[in-house]
């Protein structure tokens, strides 16, 4: 029974995730988010290529996406291991906004709905977390590399406020998939090629 809770879980979870809230906000201002910007289908492309105000809101649905999940998963199994319910929820959000299967299994880059995730699964290493993309943007203004750097602090603050080995090695993983959907951000941002937003565009 366990196993059969913890897949319906998986599923639930994988297409809680699946939502293109950036295609359809994008669409409903007719633009195919696809075919615009990076091509992504993510809060930052929606931001620069259709307005600050839609971008804004995918960011929050996308990161509510990972949010609820993990923080109503163990209310709703309270017998189960409650990291094993969050780590199981976060990563299956992540994986089907990464992996949508309404879009041919092309998505976003997993960031929004994993902040959501970890402010469910351990808030404080997730804020300050945030606080370290906002200094970083601020400083550089690459959207990108300010999620880069922030993801990769993360396993070390989750570490500091849980000492939870398993959390932790879920941030890590977590942190290692972030950075390689973001390959071809790095590339450009090496060649001098990232677009840098301007305090007109946020």
């Amino acid at each position: 029974m366990d196993l059969l809770a913890y897949f319906a879980l998986a599923l639930a979870a994988f297409l809680i995730g699946s939502f293109p809230t950036g295609f359809l906000v994008a669409r409903a201002y007719g633009v195919d988010i696809r075919e615009v910007g990076s091509g992504n289908i993510g809060a930052t492309n929606v931001l620069r290529s259709v307005n600050r105000w839609a971008g804004r809101g995918v960011f929050v649905v996308d990161a509510l996406k990972g949010f609820l999940p993990a923080l109503l998963a163990p209310r709703l199994l309270p017998s189960l291991d409650v990291s094993a319910l969050q780590i199981v929820t976060c990563l299956c959000v992540i994986l089907g906004h990464n992996y949508t299967p309404w879009l041919g299994f092309k998505g976003g880059k997993g960031v929004a709905a994993a902040i959501g995730g970890f402010l469910a699964i351990c808030w404080p290493a997730q804020l300050i977390a945030a606080v370290i993309w906002l200094i970083v943007f601020l400083v550089w203004r690459y959207v990108s590399l300010a999620s880069i750097v922030s993801v990769a602090a993360l396993p070390a603050l989750v570490f500091a406020f849980s000492r939870n080995a398993t959390l932790t090695g879920f941030a890590a993983f977590v942190a290692v998939v972030t950075i390689i959907r973001h390959a071809s951000n790095i590339r450009r941002l090496l060649a001098g090629a990232e677009h840098k937003f301007e305090k007109k565009d946020a």
